[in-house]
Order: structure tokens, then sequence, then C-alpha cells
């Protein structure tokens, strides 16, 4: 179920990867925001019958730029790693997430589920939230990562999603149970 993606350099737990694997299970038209080396991506798309839209600019972040392998071989090298690990129903699209979320959005894309792990400052956050909330169908899954951490309970992710949402997690997974 999540065998490929634990070979996979990332910052997703097992247990994280295994909820990811189970939801993508019941959902067929999946966007991830944020892909970095497709940890997360693997434990999508090798359980849905489904597509993954795969949303990242692969420019990297002050949290991925001590990554010996990015330093080296910058973008290229990160986007090439990650189309080494993408399966077959993967479409990476390599854009910043809000313009990705206008895009697909004038392309009359829905998705039925919507998993958030891009920037993880406030205001990335709340942006992320606002564009691609829209996209999501009628009784879909929207959720993210980095809710919160066992060393940091309060983190920007999580400040950003309780302005908009009640949340049930129990990890650093959020998701959405109603809307503020």
């Amino acid at each position: 179920m999540i065998s490929r993606a634990l070979t996979i350099k990332g910052w997703m737990t097992p247990d994280e990867l295994t909820w990811l694997a189970g939801q993508a299970k019941t959902h067929e038209k999946i966007a991830e925001v944020g892909s970095w080396l497709g940890r997360s991506t693997a434990a999508i798309a090798d359980n849905t019958q489904g597509i993954v839209f795969a949303i990242d600019t692969w420019m990297g972040s002050s949290e991925t730029d001590f990554d010996p392998g990015f330093k080296a071989g910058g973008p290229e090298w990160l986007f090439g790693q990650f189309m080494e690990n993408a399966a077959d129903n993967v479409t990476p699209i390599r854009m910043e997430s809000v313009e990705a979320a206008a895009y697909l959005a004038r392309k009359k894309h829905l998705f039925d589920m919507i998993f958030i792990d891009g920037a993880h400052d406030m205001e990335s956050v709340k942006a992320d939230i606002e564009a691609w909330r829209p996209l999501l169908k009628e009784g879909g899954l929207f959720c993210g990562h980095d809710y919160c951490w066992p060393d940091t309970p309060t983190t920007e992710v999580k400040k950003a999603v309780d302005q908009y949402f009640l949340v049930d997690t129990a990890s650093s997974i959020w998701i959405m149970r109603a809307e503020k």
C-alpha cells in the first residue's frame, strides 16, 4: 500500500502515508499541492484508480535548501527526481500553487480530494485554502499536512487553517470538518 512511498525521501511518516493511501482508495480526481520528491504523491497515486495532479514549482524553499542533491543539481535535478518517482497516473503541474488553482479552474477541473502541503507560512497557507477550496467537489475531502508537530503544537499552518475550519486531526494532517 505504501511500500514504494517509503523508499522516497520526504517528511511524511508511515502512519500519514497510510492514511493518505486509504483516502486515495475512495477518490479518483486528486490534487496534491506541494510534492517535493513524490513521497506522498506515491502513496496517493499507488492507491487511487484515478488521476493525481501534483502541483509544485520544484524550485525548493528555505525548508529544502539544505538538501545536498538540491544544492548540487537545483530545480531541474529536483523535478527529474520527482519524475523518476512519479507513477503513470500522475500529472505534474509546474506552477505556483495559486497560479495552478486559477489555471485548473479555467479548465473547469473539480477535485474529490485536495491535499495541501505547500509553503508553511501563514499567508501562503491561507492563500492555498482560498485558491483551492472552490475547486473541491461537494462532499469532497479537503485536507493538508503540518497542522501540528510534537515539538511545536502551534504552527503557522495551524494558525491559518483554524481561521477557516473546525479541524479533525489525529496527527499533523488536518481534515476540513466544517467551515467556520
